[in-house]
């Protein structure tokens, strides 16, 4: 009888220490001393409490310089084999279920834990293209391993600071607005949307819609798309829905360094309402503001693409026009500078490697050569993206 008691008890021991280890987001510092269980529908987004008024207050915002780097730490033991990650932010001061968030980069697989055992620390950046304000700032964690699907979020009180670097006034006219930063992955909350992650090998998630800041930084990474649509926050766009027929796992080619991916995707940004965009206008933007109450969002019609990272060069054959094509290769120093090959093709310098080829969205092109922006500054004049 004392040997059943002595198991029971080691057994509810390790099963509170599992549910007690879930992670919760230590830096910077979360509304409501949040605890660790996952979310559910009913206190999306944040974990958010019955009243919202006391839980986002009572927290001092974390100053966020953009382009410098910022820390993601967190607290618990309870890793779950890692996952896959979002960092986002909003303008709206107290978030609600049908918040609309601009994702500022994606961690497909290793997060919060790159080898899958232990927590790690993680170095961001507040991008290029975030005008300064305050912001509500999520981390979301899908986990590898949890055994059920799950949705775990965190969010913090910021002010976002303008970075040091300076654009001439050319680099500041000629943008055309794209919405750079597309909207949060939500799946699991069955009163949200019908969203699930795919548990079926347990998997690292990949998002349906990334943004252009994304890192795959687990050691052994097993990329599976979620199950379902329309996986956003209430009343979210479809516009980069997950495919529901395509639910397999698939293994990235392996890598002895985490592989940076770039990718131009959809979401809102906030532009002046004297700014019109014509619709057969092509280019990138580089800044965004935070949406204020009643102000126009950027017309969906508009043509647009993402602000991205620096180095040999290697022939690659003949490009699409039939002309030769070339692409960089190995390390990079210039972070978030982007090279663009025959103009319908790019890469970023991220993390401190050059990516990929990438291939630029329908009807856009980009300035060939290496810059900091990707936009065609032929094809767009005397536009601007209104500035504080």
């Amino acid at each position: 009888m004392l040997e059943s008691q002595v198991t029971i008890s080691a057994v509810l021991a390790l099963l509170g220490s599992t549910v007690n280890g879930h992670m919760i987001m230590k830096t910077p510092p979360p509304f409501g001393n949040p605890d660790n269980s996952p979310l559910t529908s009913a206190n999306f987004p944040c974990k958010v409490t019955s009243d919202p008024a006391s839980f986002y207050n009572g927290v001092e915002a974390t100053k966020m310089k953009i382009g410098e780097t910022q820390t993601l730490s967190f607290t618990g033991s309870a890793v779950h084999g890692g996952g896959s990650c979002q960092l986002a932010i909003t303008s709206e001061p107290q978030p609600k279920a049908d918040t609309h968030w601009q994702v500022i980069l994606s961690l497909e697989s290793g997060c919060p834990s790159k080898s899958g055992s232990g927590a790690d620390t993680y170095d961001f950046k507040i991008p290029e293209g975030i005008t300064p304000g305050k912001y509500v700032f999520a981390w979301t964690w899908q986990s590898k391993l949890a055994g059920q699907p799950e949705y775990y979020m965190n969010c913090s009180p910021i002010e976002v600071i303008g970075g040091t670097s300076k654009r001439s006034d050319n680099d500041s006219m000629e943008l055309i607005a794209r919405d750079v930063f597309p909207d949060l992955f939500v799946a699991n909350l069955a009163d949200i949307n019908s969203c699930k992650t795919n548990m079926n090998p347990p998997s690292d998630v990949e998002y349906p819609d990334p943004g252009p800041n994304v890192q795959r930084l687990g050691a052994t990474p097993l990329l599976s798309k979620p199950i379902g649509d329309n996986c956003y926050p209430k009343g979210g766009s479809k516009a980069s829905s997950a495919s529901g027929s395509d639910q397999g796992a698939s293994q990235p080619q392996s890598s002895s360094s985490p592989s940076p991916v770039a990718k131009a995707t959809s979401s809102q940004i906030a532009v002046s309402s004297a700014f019109q965009v014509p619709s057969s206008a092509k280019g990138f933007l580089t800044s965004t503001k935070p949406l204020a109450s009643g102000e126009p969002a950027l017309p969906s019609s508009a043509a647009v693409a993402a602000s991205p990272p620096a180095v040999s060069v290697k022939p690659t054959g003949a490009g699409s026009s039939g002309s030769t094509t070339g692409e960089k290769s190995g390390r990079c120093s210039d972070e978030g500078a982007y090279f663009c090959v025959g103009g319908s093709q790019y890469q970023q310098c991220a993390s401190g490697s050059w990516s990929g080829l990438q291939a630029m969205p329908g009807g856009t092109k980009c300035k060939e050569g290496e810059s900091s922006t990707l936009w065609a500054r032929d094809e767009v004049r005397g536009l601007k993206v209104r500035r504080r």
